[in-house]
């Protein structure tokens, strides 16, 4: 195992106000800020957003990724982080984005989403895996909005 890639997997609630327009430009600042303060810090990850809630998996070295997750916690977009898992990692599952992005921006709820995300609050030591697995998924099916070069998100 490599000792210097370290993952960390959370859940947390979006604590934004606003309607879809300001809710979409919350999120592109926070896409912004997060590729360029991860490129500095050699971190790489992906974020799900789904209105309600948030799912972000950062890995890479463990200073940069605890600076990063210390950083998020005093974030006053986030309420109840729950940490899903954590922990050295062999490869990084994000190894070129300095964070892709996987989010709802439709009217209507992905129902896969919202119940893995859910069932994330409702049980973080069982979701882990789960809520990975899915980001990995959505970010490969939705590529092009993990690419740094994509347009700003309009939320629907």
């Amino acid at each position: 195992m490599t000792t210097d890639l370290y993952q960390i997997l959370y859940c947390s609630r979006n604590c934004m106000h606003g309607d879809k327009p300001q809710t979409a430009y919350e999120i592109n600042n926070i896409l912004s800020a997060s590729r360029r303060n991860n490129a500095r810090v050699g971190v790489t990850g992906a974020l799900l957003f789904n209105s309600i809630l948030f799912a972000q998996v950062l890995e890479g070295p463990i200073d940069g990724v605890e600076k990063i997750f210390e950083q998020i916690q005093r974030d006053l977009r986030h309420s109840d982080l729950i940490v899903l898992d954590s922990g050295l990692i062999e490869a990084r599952n994000f190894p070129i984005w300095s964070m892709a992005f996987a989010g709802a921006d439709s009217e209507a709820p992905d129902p896969l989403i919202a119940a893995t995300l859910k069932a994330a609050i409702s049980d973080p030591s069982a979701a882990g895996k789960e809520v990975l697995s899915l980001l990995s998924n959505l970010v490969l099916q939705e590529e092009v909005w993990a690419l740094p070069s994509r347009q700003p998100l309009a939320l629907a």
